[in-house]
């Protein structure tokens, strides 16, 4: 790519993500989701004894004032079983390129993860909802608007083949008889905490709240939208989804491809959550015609758990402002969620037909002038 090109483009990327400056003036909070929202930081707080990624007690051997990591992994088909999913706080994913997907599993306790991966690169939507979480990031490689979006915000605290934060990780043997590197790449707590001593990373901090949870020790909300028990994602033609609901344990059980999505780590189980969002946006593609372009901005979602649904909003504001999840009646007011451990499947609006609730599908639930 010509560098003059790239300069401009990852110019554009950057301010979506900078806050402008010399502003003088604050906008007016649009109450329609047809228009970019402002999002301003969240007013809610949670009790003390609270796990901020989760809502959950913090309790024994929490890592107070230490903060979370978030790590890439590879989710094409070869690369499947995954590791350490199911003990991942936060997991994100959307499309990355061509259609495959990728997740950024986030864990408020580094040090105490099990085997990770496969580890894969960085990509810049990613990598806006990570800088607000202001955790350490894990990635093999990236993508040049990723990697410039790093260097901007000055995010030296990751761990990653780029820089000088190396052997935060190994390559599994066995798997790399038959498959490409990309696929093999893993680390686990310990690795992940001796690099992040060795190479003397920020580890100080307590992460602010990700949603606005429900008290813990009340009774969970129940959703007002509807009953929700099979969820189907469309991301892409390569990559359908499907949560199913558990009555048994309240939690949504993830299949993708066709099969159960499994966790090596945790002796093969299905990966699940307690809480499940589907957030819609715009995804095009940069100008190489590869890479994904995702809006980070505003749009309308599904919020699920329980076995029910109800419909949400989300906003991203610029930088390290957070993802929140607002009401649907155009107010900046977060939504209450139930604690648990969140899914966040963030997908294209070119996608929506498809997507379906107990078989019906989504375009039944949205007016498209309540989605842009």
């Amino acid at each position: 790519m010509n560098a003059n090109i790239r300069l401009i483009l990852t110019a554009a990327v950057l301010c979506c993500l900078l806050p402008a400056c010399g502003a003088s003036v604050s906008p007016e909070p649009s109450p329609s989701i047809s228009q970019a929202a402002v999002s301003s930081e969240p007013t809610f707080t949670l009790g003390a004894d609270v796990n901020p990624y989760t809502g959950l007690p913090k309790g024994e051997g929490y890592p107070e004032g230490v903060r979370g990591a978030a790590v890439m992994i590879n989710n094409v088909k070869t690369a499947l079983p995954q590791s350490g999913i199911n003990s991942a706080d936060l997991v994100y994913e959307m499309v990355t390129e061509g259609g495959i997907t990728r997740l950024m599993a986030v864990y408020r306790d580094y040090a105490a993860m099990p085997v990770v991966g496969p580890i894969r690169s960085a990509r810049d939507q990613h990598v806006q909802l990570a800088i607000p979480l202001d955790c350490l990031y894990a990635h093999i490689g990236g993508s040049s608007y990723a990697l410039d979006m790093l260097e901007a915000f000055k995010y030296p605290d990751r761990l990653s083949i780029d820089g000088k934060y190396k052997n935060f990780y190994w390559i599994d043997a066995q798997r790399r008889r038959t498959l490409p590197q990309e696929s093999c790449v893993y680390t686990d707590g310990a690795a992940f905490a001796e690099a992040v001593e060795r190479y003397g990373l920020d580890t100080e901090g307590e992460p602010r709240p990700v949603f606005n949870f429900l008290p813990y020790d009340q009774e969970k909300r129940v959703l007002d939208g509807g009953k929700a028990t099979e969820i189907s994602i469309r991301f892409s033609s390569y990559e359908d989804s499907e949560l199913i609901y558990d009555p048994t344990d309240g939690r949504y059980y993830k299949y993708e491809f066709g099969e159960p999505q499994i966790d090596a780590a945790d002796g093969g189980a299905v990966y699940s959550a307690d809480n499940v969002f589907v957030l819609f946006t715009e995804i095009g593609q940069y100008p190489d015609r590869i890479l994904a372009q995702v809006k980070m901005e505003n749009g309308a979602g599904l919020y699920f758990c329980g076995g029910r649904y109800e419909r949400v909003r989300w906003m991203k504001g610029a930088g390290e402002q957070p993802l929140r999840i607002v009401d649907n009646e155009g107010r900046e007011v977060d939504v209450t969620v139930n604690p648990g451990q969140s899914y966040i499947a963030i997908v294209g609006l070119d996608q929506l037909e498809y997507c379906r609730v107990d078989g019906m599908s989504l375009e039944e639930l949205f007016d498209q002038t309540e989605i842009f």
